[in-house]
């Protein structure tokens, strides 16, 4: 995983909440997503939850509101114009 994969992620299936960046995983377990989470944190040093989502036992990824500034600067040079709105932007 590196910035561009992260930014086209996000493109794809990410959305700003208002706080931060929530990040659809429906696919994954719960498992899954705590391995992603520590790749997302050891490789960028994003501060990220799971959350769980109103069907049963899906779950997003929670890019937290302190982390916002750093995933800019790592997105932005990425993301398309048209989805500046999906880092709030």
């Amino acid at each position: 995983m590196n910035e561009l994969t992260l930014s086209i992620w996000i493109m794809d299936d990410g959305g700003w909440t208002g706080e931060g960046v929530r990040i659809s995983a429906n696919c994954f377990s719960h498992s899954e997503l705590e391995r992603l989470i520590r790749v997302i944190n050891n490789k960028f040093d994003l501060d990220c939850t799971i959350q769980k989502i109103q069907f049963k036992n899906r779950y997003s990824i929670y890019i937290k509101k302190n982390s916002m500034d750093k995933l800019r600067a790592l997105t932005l040079p990425h993301i398309h114009k048209s989805m500046l709105y999906k880092l709030g932007l």
